[in-house]
């Protein structure tokens, strides 16, 4: 089971970086999200000692504007649902547990509201009030 680099190109000219580590077979997938001023780096002990990867399918990305996903345009939950949407689908996934830290809690509700059919289940760690 190795943890795949990808760049998902956006029709509005962004490149998005994210990485997936998948078994073999089907199985459910937690897509993590950073915090602001972060990136997909925050979780790299998480994806590196959780036995959850056993069972689980684990994506983690750079919201647009951090990390690999530079961008200098218009950011916002409404982009990063659709980017993390986007995602889902070039990796063929049409549900996942969404989950963040502070930023990504926050978003991982927004992406809940927005695509309620294609979250399974949220993972909050300190959202911002």
């Amino acid at each position: 089971m190795n943890e795949q680099t990808h760049i998902l190109a956006r029709q509005d000219g962004a490149r998005i970086g994210y990485r997936v580590l998948r078994g073999d077979a089907p199985r459910p997938l937690l897509a993590l999200a950073h915090g602001m001023g972060s990136n997909m780096t925050r979780w790299s002990e998480f994806f590196g000692q959780t036995t959850l990867k056993r069972s689980w399918d684990l994506l983690r990305f750079d919201m647009r504007g951090h990390g690999q996903s530079i961008w200098r345009g218009r950011v916002g939950m409404e982009i990063w649902c659709d980017d993390l949407a986007a995602i889902l689908d070039a990796q063929g996934y049409e549900r996942a547990v969404v989950g963040g830290n502070c930023l990504g809690a926050n978003f991982a509700l927004h992406f809940a509201h927005r695509y309620p059919n294609r979250t399974a289940g949220l993972a909050l760690i300190e959202p911002m009030p």
